[in-house]
This record gives structure tokens, C-alpha cells and sequence, in this order.
């Protein structure tokens, strides 16, 4: 029997956490799991204990005394708009998803490096966020924590945005980016390992960004395939990933389409994603060199935090 799914969703109230709640319905997920919704209080200032012994060398005891029981207060009610906050998002959480056991749990601290945290002790299997967030003070991240998830988190990440014209109701329309890299090929099977409804539709989309060349065999061009701006030799190079893709996709019943582009590759799934999808799939690695030592490919770490929809990033 194989283990249930693990999904934990970063919530905080916002907007865009909502929009995450929403994804839940699009995301393919099967009929059983667990999901842990998170709901981190942003605490901005902890004095570490190890510093109270400095702290008291240039500090009158009265002055330190204030400041530790002012920090310990902002974790108290940070704390408890978590567990607030939490306990709404779970009641939404399971509408979505009837046959989940879901539960929540509140933290304190900094919302990035708690959810990666609790992830990783979870051990989920995907961790679902809002494209931004909001801070105790209700100012914007600005994606920081989605792109930390993203970066660091050893789990699959789904930043969840709004699809502007897409409703929740019509089933999901997937552009899965590939390259031949290993990358791209755990993100054509994560796609075909979820439970989709009927009617959903499947855009596998090659790039060729002309930097580098596709690391698949030469093959004969599957007729199946269209190839649009791409000479020749390249379009040959992509087929073989493509039809592969293809295969695996509609074994499990999905109607799947592929065409092979030349371009930018992520203004190529962008333009798709707008024209046909709810959600762009990518591996973490692959479709472009990798940045630093973020652990993010070059054009996932681009689609992650430009992208105007729900983008998941497969490890």
C-alpha cells in the first residue's frame, strides 16, 4: 500500500494565501491524504538566550527585563493570530478536500525558514504557499518566502496564484516545460501521478534558449510534435523527450499536446501558461543552468517569482 500524500500549506490570512486555499481544487491531488495547514506568527525580535549574559554587562537589569518580556508578549500574540488564522484555513482546507485528514499547527518566527522546517520534520510532500505574504505588521514579503520554499525546501513547492479568466470549476489546463534533464522528467511524472478530472489537458512545451543543446539522443521527429522557430537539428534533438512525455501522459488518461519552441524559455511557459494553463510544472533543476547555489535552474527561479500563475517547482 503506498503512503498518503503529505501537503502542508503556509497560510497567514492574506490574499495570496488564499489564493493557495483555492489551488487546493486544481492541484490534482488524490482523494485521500493529509495536510498540515502552518500559520507562522512573524516574530521581529527574539533576543537569543545565549545573549543575555552580554546583554546584562551594558544593560540595566530593569531595561533587559522589559525587552525580554516585550519580545516574549509580541511571541504570545503572534501566536495566537497563528492559531486563529490556522484553525480558519482548516476548516476551508477540508470543504476542498473531504477526504484528507487536516489538521494545523502555529509557529513563531521567521515564516520562510519555519515552514522549510516543519516541512522537512513532516516530512511533506509538497508544501503549497501564496505567491506573497504578509508580515506582523502587514507589510508584503514580496515573495520571499515563496522563493525560499522554492529554493531551499528539499519538497516539491506550488506557488499559487490567481489565474486571471480561469475559474476553479473547469478543469485544469498543465504546461509541463522539459529539456531532456532529469528535472524536467520528475515533472512530467508528478503530473501523471495525481488524480486529474475529467476533460483536464496537458501542454508539454521544449524550449530551445539556443545556449545549449537538448542532452537526448538524435531521433526521427515525431510527426505528433509541432515545431515552431526551431531549425531543424533542434527540433530532432527535442522530439525524443516530447514524445516520451506524451507517452507517459496518456497512459494514465490525460490528453496531452506537445510542440517544441524556440525562444526564452521562460517567456515561452509564461505565454503558454496565458494562453492554455491554470499551472506551469518544472523540475528544479534544468531548463537553464543553475543559480549559485540556490538549488533553483535558471528559469524555475525566474518562473517563481515572474510568472502571473500558480507555478510548482518538482524535487
Amino acid at each position: 500500500m503506498c503512503a498518503r500524500m503529505k501537503v502542508l500549506i503556509g497560510y497567514d490570512g492574506s490574499s495570496y494565501a488564499d489564493a493557495a486555499l483555492n489551488d487546493l481544487r486544481l492541484a490534482g491531488l488524490p482523494r485521500e491524504g493529509e495536510a498540515l495547514v502552518v500559520s507562522v506568527g512573524d516574530v521581529l525580535f527574539t533576543p537569543p538566550l545565549a545573549s543575555h549574559e552580554i546583554i546584562e554587562k551594558t544593560v540595566p537589569v530593569g531595561r533587559l527585563m522589559s525587552a525580554i518580556e516585550l519580545a516574549q508578549e509580541q511571541e504570545m500574540k503572534a501566536l495566537e493570530e497563528a492559531e486563529m488564522l490556522a484553525s480558519e484555513a482548516v476548516l476551508r482546507a477540508q470543504e476542498y478536500l473531504p477526504g484528507w485528514k487536516v489538521r494545523s499547527k502555529a509557529l513563531a518566527g521567521a515564516p520562510s525558514q519555519e515552514l522549510i522546517q516543519e516541512a522537512e520534520l513532516w516530512k511533506a510532500d509538497l508544501i503549497m504557499v501564496g505567491s506573497r505574504g504578509r508580515s506582523a505588521l502587514g507589510r508584503l514579503f514580496l515573495g520571499s518566502v515563496s522563493k525560499t520554499a522554492a529554493t531551499e525546501a528539499s519538497s516539491s513547492v506550488r506557488i499559487a496564484r490567481r489565474s486571471p479568466g480561469k475559474s476553479a470549476d473547469s478543469p485544469p489546463r498543465l504546461v509541463i516545460g522539459v529539456d531532456g534533464s532529469a528535472g524536467s522528467e520528475r515533472a512530467v511524472r508528478a503530473v501523471g501521478k495525481r488524480v486529474w478530472p475529467e476533460g483536464t489537458e496537458v501542454r508539454v512545451v521544449a524550449v530551445d534558449d539556443g545556449t545549449s543543446p537538448l542532452r537526448i539522443a538524435d531521433v526521427t521527429p515525431n510527426p505528433e510534435v509541432s515545431s515552431t522557430g526551431c531549425n531543424e537539428e533542434s527540433a530532432v534533438r527535442a522530439s525524443r523527450v516530447v514524445a516520451w512525455a506524451l507517452e507517459e501522459l496518456r497512459a494514465v488518461g490525460l490528453r496531452a499536446t506537445a510542440e517544441i519552441k524556440e525562444g526564452d524559455p521562460q517567456s515561452v511557459l509564461i505565454d503558454e501558461a496565458r494562453k492554455r494553463g491554470h499551472c506551469v510544472f518544472v523540475g528544479s533543476r534544468g531548463m537553464g543552468s543553475t543559480e549559485g547555489a540556490t538549488g533553483l535552474g535558471r528559469v524555475s527561479a525566474r518562473l517563481v517569482t515572474g510568472a502571473h500563475y500558480s507555478v510548482e517547482v518538482v524535487r
